[in-house]
Order: structure tokens, then sequence, then C-alpha cells
């Protein structure tokens, strides 16, 4: 049967271990997809970003696309109706600041035109200082007269120039189609000037609808040109605090992109329809968006999220085995209190019959007349009467552990004298049997204090104490008694023998229902007097210990709180 359990339990550990073993694993496994998955997200969240702002921007540079096949003196009219149309159905209008016109002249006075809106037509002005850094450019690359761009300029793309930030691109003309193959003719340059606080802003947008959560942002966002910022999420952010990078990318495509040919694209002398193409400006750094998790690196977050999981696994597994442990030991528990039970019910029964068959013994010789003699009757009376109480006294034990596995006691504290009781329950218990031959001492200092006690109680609790110390004494046939303060209120109150004393693996279980020592087998017994003892003790609000050397006695020490102060009745 033993072997059986140390079977089951070896089992259980087992299994326990490969359920650790297995969810390590898995959890590894649970890892690596969850980075994947947050990794595919993020790419997602940056290309979706990127294509948004991109969108933004065609929508205005395709306002102002040319027809290449226009006459020259139509592009300034239509420039200014796209421009109205463009504002009636944006949802940006403020992302245009003003509209130019750079017109390459044959003469040496070029101008330069500004979309005025609100009369729909272009008027003649001064470079404003915003667009001082591109003038030197535009009028490098406009031929004087008009004629084919510089190799280096990028016919049909525009351009971001980022720190203006504006969008520029040549206006060509192909109103001859007998000359497609000839060099295309530039006429100027057409200059959209952006609201930097509008693109901010746009880029706020689009960072809060793809990189944040219901409690905020799950990453810092910034977009950086040369290791400035352009754009970001929280104002703190650095440049170092955005390192390592979980994911980088160019909004724009790169300058080196190749140009595209429109008349490669003719159909009949009319362009087929097509985005245009945005590129950034050769001389500055690409905006870049820059995203970085706000726990870290996404593999500091997956690894924080991995231990997580596995101290929360693992504490269900260590809540499963100390579940099993206790189930254990509540198992082994049970049976040992099973085994007390039983012993103790063989014991009562021994214990119960032995007075029960005396009293008869004796009662049925008085009643016959067998005993005639006074003295001889004396001597059954005081049988009858000494098994009597011993009979009492343990019916009383049974009925008062019975009663407190079914209620509370109630205890009527109040100033009780010690040497009262010390002297009351040491001549109880010289009248019994198990008495004779005990020497009884006692040692009670004069100026012991009442102690709040309900004499009833502290009687029997005392009792069981000298009563425990009678049947332990072994052969040295002494005990005493005890009674001294014990500082800060309290009074100490001791029963000593020299009897054969407690093995230390028995003394932690000695206050247990049923429970007998080692040393005590052979001694009759219901088990239950120490357990009623320290239940009294603590019910009217004092402690029980115990103390021993094996083979040279114990000592009991009951200590409770002194009655100086006003007694408070207590139910436990």
């Amino acid at each position: 049967m033993a072997l059986r359990r140390v079977g089951l339990v070896v089992l259980l550990a087992a299994v326990l271990v490969l359920l650790a073993v297995l969810q390590y694993r898995w959890s590894l496994e649970v890892s690596r997809a969850e980075r994947t998955r947050i990794e595919t997200s993020l790419n997602n969240s940056v290309n979706q970003f990127r294509q948004e702002f991109y969108r933004e921007l065609t929508q205005v540079s395709t306002t102002f696309h040319n027809d290449p096949m226009a006459e020259p003196e139509d592009f300034w009219t239509t420039y200014a109706e796209r421009y109205q149309a463009w504002a009636r159905t944006t949802s940006r209008p403020d992302l245009v600041t003003n509209v130019y016109v750079w017109r390459a002249s044959a003469s040496a006075e070029s101008k330069l035109l500004m979309l005025v809106p609100a009369d729909n037509r272009f008027v003649e002005v001064e470079w404003p200082a915003s667009l001082a850094s591109l003038r030197a450019r535009v009028e490098n690359e406009s031929p004087q007269p008009p004629g084919p761009p510089a190799p280096e300029l990028r016919a049909f793309a525009w351009t971001l120039e980022q720190r203006i930030p504006a969008l520029v691109r040549p206006v060509l003309n192909f109103s001859r189609p007998r000359r497609m193959q000839q060099p295309r003719v530039i006429l100027g340059f057409v200059i959209v000037e952006l609201n930097r606080a509008a693109i901010e802003h746009m880029l706020g947008e689009l960072a809060q609808r793809y990189f944040s959560g219901p409690d905020g942002f799950i990453y810092n966002v910034a977009v950086m040109s040369g290791g400035e910022p352009i754009y970001r999420s929280d104002p703190q952010l650095t440049a170092a605090s955005l390192n390592p990078k979980d994911a980088r990318t160019a909004l724009l495509p790169g300058p080196e992109m190749p140009p595209r040919d429109p008349a490669a694209r003719l159909r009949k002398g009319r362009p087929r329809p097509r985005g245009a193409i945005i590129i950034p400006s050769r001389d500055e750094d690409p905006w870049q968006l820059v995203v970085r998790h706000r726990g870290g690196s996404l593999e500091a977050v997956v690894a924080a999220d991995r231990w997580r999981n596995l101290l929360l696994s693992f504490g269900v597994l260590l809540v499963l085995a100390v579940s099993m442990a206790l189930v254990i030991v509540s198992a082994q528990r049970a049976r040992r209190l099973a085994r007390l039970q039983l012993e103790f019910v063989a014991g009562v029964s021994h214990e119960l019959r032995t007075p029960v068959a005396v009293i008869c013994s004796a009662a049925d010789n008085l009643a016959e007349g067998l005993v005639g003699a006074k003295d001889q009757v004396k001597e059954y009376g005081s049988v009858i009467r000494n098994e009597g109480r011993r009979l009492a006294g343990m019916i009383e034990q049974i009925l008062h552990f019975a009663a407190g596995q079914s209620r509370r006691a109630s205890y009527d504290l109040r100033p009780v004298a010690v040497s009262e009781v010390v002297a009351s329950v040491l001549a109880n218990i010289a009248a019994l049997p198990e008495a004779a031959g005990v020497t009884m001492e006692r040692a009670i200092d004069p100026d012991v204090p009442a102690v709040a006690a309900d004499p009833t109680a502290l009687t029997r609790c005392l009792e069981n104490l000298v009563m425990n110390a009678v049947k332990y004494g072994g052969e040295g046939r002494w005990l005493l008694v005890r009674a001294a303060r014990a500082g800060e209120g309290r009074v100490r109150i001791g029963v000593e023998d020299r009897g054969v004393g407690i093995e230390p693996a028995d003394l932690a279980h000695i206050f247990e229902p049923f429970y007998r020592g080692k040393n005590g087998q052979t001694i009759h017994g219901t088990g239950l007097g120490l357990s009623l003892a320290r239940d009294i003790a603590e019910g009217m609000g004092g402690r029980l210990e115990a103390s021993s050397v094996p083979g040279r006695g114990s000592t009991f020490t009951l200590e409770l709180a002194a009655a100086a102060e006003k007694p408070v009745p207590q139910t436990v």
C-alpha cells in the first residue's frame, strides 16, 4: 500500500514536470508566432502610413499636372480652374498655402506668377523669402530661351522640396505631334507651396490611425529629416530614444527613380491617365518614418510577454503541485485521524468498562450482603466513589470535546485568585487513586495578581495538566505547580514533572485530539485532556505551551492576562 502511494506521488510529479517542459516549448512557439504577427502588422501599418501620405500629396500634384498636348497659353488658366475644383472637393484645403508659376522667357525678364484664388487669376510677384533657396535652382535649370531641360532634371516627376516645403515640377509642351522625336521644351516651373503645420497635423492623424490603440500610442512614431524631427508622437522623443528602430522607411521614392516619358504612353494623341510621381529633392535628406515600440524593441516586448506567460503558466502548475501536495497531506492526516479515532474508541471502551465493572461488582457485593463489616463497607464505598469520579471525569472530557466541535464555548471572565484554584485542583487530584504516592508541591509567588478567567474552565484546564503530569510522571512520582508574574500584565502558571518526557517528534502534536505520544502508548487515557486544556486557555485569551527533555520530565506553561484591568466577557 505504501509502495503504491509512493508510485502515485512519483507519477504525479513526472506529469507536472512534463507539463512544465511542454509549456516552456509551447511558449517559445507562441512567442515566435507573436513576433511574426507583430512584425507583419507593423509593416502593414508602415506601408499604409506611407501610401496614405503619398496619396495626399499626389492629390495635390495631380491638380496642377498640365496636359503636355495643350497649347502653352492654356496652361496658366487651367491651373486656376483646377485649384478651385480641388479646394471644393478635398478634405485638407489648408494643405496648400500658395501656388506659383515660374515662366521662362526668351528675354532676361522671366516672371514669377502667384495664383490669387479670389480673382481666379495669376499676378506677377517678387520671389518670397520662403522660396529663396529654390530660386537659384529654378533659374539654373530653366534654359534661356525656353528649350530642353537639363539632363539631370526629372521632367515628368514632382520634386518635394522638404525644407520649404513645396512641390515643384517643370512645365513641358508637346503641342505638335510631328515633333515627338525632338527634344522636349520646358516652359517654366509650377511651385505648390505647402503648409508645414497642415503636414504635421496630417502626420499626427496618420500616426494616430495606424500606430495607436484604445489606450494611446502603442509605438513611438517620428518623421525625421537628416536627424531633425518633422513630427513626433511624443514631444519628449529624441533620436536616441528611437534606437534600435523596429521599422524605418522613406515616405517618398528615391531620387534615383528613372523618369517616365509620357510619350511612350500616348494613345491616339492623348495620354493615358496615371498618378503623379513625387520624389524627394536631391540636395536634401529624404523624410524617414521611424517607429519603435513604447515598451522597447520588438524583441524585448515579445520576450517580456513570453516570460509573463511563463510565470503565469508555471504559477498555475505550482498551484496545482501545492494542491496535489495538500491533497496527499490531507489524505495522510485523514488516515491518521481515522486511526487515532479507532484507537480512541478502543481505549475509551476499555476505560469506561473498567470503572463500570468495578462499580457493578462492588454494588453487587453490597446488595447481596457479602460485605457486612463497617470498615469493609467504607472501603467499598470509597471504591465506588473513586471509580464514579473517574468515570464522570472521562464522560465530562468527551462531552466537552464534542461540545467544542459543534459550537463555540462561552467563558465568563472575572478576577480569579490563582492560589485558590491551584489548591482546589491539587486537593481534587490527590483524592484519585492515580495520585497515590505522588508528591505534589506548589510555588505561588505572594504578589501574583488575580487572573481574568472563568473559574470553572480554569479549574478544568489545570486539572487536565496536573492529571497529565500524574499519569506520565513515571517513577519520579513528583510534580510542581508554579505561579508568577510574566510581565506586561500577564501571569504564568506552570506544571512540571520528572517523568518520561516527550519525544521531539511528538512535541508538535501533543495538543491534537486523540494524539498519544510514543512514551504514552501503554498509559490509559482518552487523548483529549491536553487538547481541551489548550482550547480552554485560548478561549480565555491566553496560551498554553509545552517543553520537555526526554527522560527528565516535561513542563506545561499556561499564560493568562492579569485581572488588573477590567475583564471583558469573551466568546470563542
